[in-house]
């Protein structure tokens, strides 16, 4: 097994669940963590929980279905650690179209059908 000790892990839909599993295992095993979720306070509360226990954390609010929110997490892990070793695209965001998703297109995000219409 390797030593990840010191290297950067994103984790989107960090703030519970699964993704908060992802964070706390990653922290454990001595990385950098660049939590990412929507829902800002428990976003936050994720970050101290992990802080408190010695972790590194950075915590960027972040809607992974909007093309700028992922650029600002881009931007801000580079800002923190340099470059990034592991992204778990963990949040819940998708459709039921039957597409797959890298058959999807960046308007297909910003216009999804999914989406209540004005």
């Amino acid at each position: 097994m390797q030593n990840f000790k010191g290297r950067v892990a994103v984790v989107t839909g960090a703030a519970s669940d699964i993704g908060f599993g992802l964070a706390e295992r990653f922290g454990a095993e001595g990385k950098n963590l660049v939590l990412a979720d929507v829902e800002e306070p428990a976003l936050i509360h994720a970050a101290d929980t992990l802080r408190s226990a010695g972790v590194e954390v950075v915590a960027v609010r972040c809607d992974v279905a909007h093309a700028e929110d992922v650029e600002r997490l881009v931007a801000r892990t580079l800002e923190a650690f340099g470059g990034v070793h592991i992204v778990c695209n963990n949040a819940g965001v998708g459709d039921n179209s039957g597409a797959s998703l890298w058959d999807t297109s960046l308007e297909d995000w910003s216009h999804p059908p999914w989406a209540p219409t004005a």
